[in-house]
């Protein structure tokens, strides 16, 4: 049971986050995903709209 007490013991050394902390770091996360999303999106909307025009230039 020496690896029980041991594992018991190094859990208590841990440091939980606060709940602050926690929901800073989650809304951060959301503000990043969601602006990440648009910023691609908007990149991939572009990018096509490009290759469409360059399709139909060059033989398409």
């Amino acid at each position: 049971m020496g690896l029980v007490n041991d594992v018991k013991k190094e859990y208590s050394k841990v440091e939980w986050p606060r709940k602050k902390e926690i929901v800073s770091a989650t809304t951060w996360v959301v503000v990043m995903s969601i602006f990440l999303g648009i910023y691609l999106g908007v990149f991939d909307i572009i990018a096509s709209r490009l290759l469409k025009m360059l399709v139909s230039l060059f033989g398409g």
